[in-house]
């Protein structure tokens, strides 16, 4: 059967979804989130699928269904002796009746301590989700916005959301957004938290980089609202589709202005734009990225200007590409990266 008719219960069964799900296998991870990225039509059932697994896992982690049954037959059996004892035993039958229901009251409270320490658990509990260098993921929240967690990033939320409360979401890496709008008290914001601004959203597209002493935003559609935090206390402003805007900590204020959005967010679908983009930045994007100490050899390389497009499969086909496409030579010792001219 092609994915493109399955319904619920043909996710749910998939093992290549399953996978996905709890990211497992990292060849049946690529192939679903390409698939998803090509078949946004199916992105809700898919999801709800996951919703599923993942409390399918929950529930057999915290209560296994072997137990269950086991402790089930065993009560069965005890009701069974009991109601076959003969009249005579009257002694006997009443001593076995009293003990099975000892047994079944307390196999009720522990159903209920379970059930109550579930709910609980699903409430508070948090969900941490990191990649490593030159990895990405892509993430389904609870309320079915979608977050690509680009490499060498982590993205922390509680585990359970509720239409009346704000979405909250923890960011410290680089992230891009797709927000869905949800109904509730004061229209359930979504909030992005990072180290230096907080970033309100209704719905919209986004993308977050928060690395060091630098966060930056690029807006694709929709309007969000940013909030600085120590570095700019009490500073707020508004951001429209098209712009970039930038606070640092030696600044320590706002930086907007208008940019192609598609050069800040083309790494969610394995290339990278680069729109009259320095060195410089290439080398800080393999630093954050790719976990390289980047030197660059020639003084005269800082200021030069690089427009194009690479197509990111793996770390070697980058530095092969970037090498190829822009004349320069990549040289790598170990974790070191040294970049000269041709």
């Amino acid at each position: 059967m092609k994915f493109s008719d399955y319904e619920l219960k043909d996710f749910i069964q998939d093992e290549s979804f399953q996978n996905w799900v709890n990211k497992t296998v990292p060849d049946d991870v690529i192939q679903w989130e390409q698939w998803l990225e090509n078949n946004m039509d199916k992105l809700p059932l898919a999801n709800e699928a996951a919703t599923i697994i993942r409390g399918i896992n929950f529930n057999r982690q915290q209560v296994p269904r072997h137990k269950i049954d086991a402790s089930w037959q065993k009560l069965t059996r005890h009701i069974a002796q009991t109601e076959s004892t003969p009249l005579g035993a009257t002694r006997v039958k009443w001593h076995q009746r009293r003990e099975v229901w000892q047994f079944a009251a307390v196999w009720l409270g522990f159903l209920v301590v379970t059930a109550v320490g579930f709910y609980f658990h699903q409430q508070t509990k948090e969900l941490r989700y990191q990649t490593g260098f030159g990895e990405t993921t892509t993430i389904i929240l609870p309320d079915k916005s979608t977050v690509v967690l680009n490499s060498n990033s982590k993205l922390v939320l509680r585990g359970k959301w509720s239409s009346q409360k704000d979405r909250e979401v923890w960011l410290d890496g680089e992230a891009f957004f797709s927000v869905v709008k949800k109904t509730g008290r004061g229209d359930a914001r979504f909030l992005v938290h990072t180290g230096n601004m907080d970033v309100k959203v209704l719905g919209t597209k986004f993308n977050v980089n928060s690395r060091k002493s630098r966060t930056r935003v690029v807006l694709n559609s929709g309007k969000v609202q940013l909030k600085a935090g120590k570095l700019a206390p009490g500073k707020t402003t508004i951001m429209h589709p098209g712009e970039l805007v930038e606070l640092t900590s030696d600044k320590k204020e706002f930086v907007k202005k208008k940019v192609n959005p598609l050069v800040y967010s083309s790494w969610i679908h394995k290339k990278l734009l680069f729109d009259d983009t320095s060195i410089q930045d290439i080398a800080g994007l393999l630093q954050d990225n790719y976990g390289f100490q980047v030197k660059i050899a020639d003084s005269t390389l800082i200021d030069r200007k690089l427009t194009g497009e690479v197509y990111v499969e793996d770390v070697e086909t980058l530095l092969t590409a970037l090498s190829k496409s822009f004349q320069l030579e990549m040289i790598q010792k170990g974790n070191t990266l040294i970049i000269k001219g041709k």
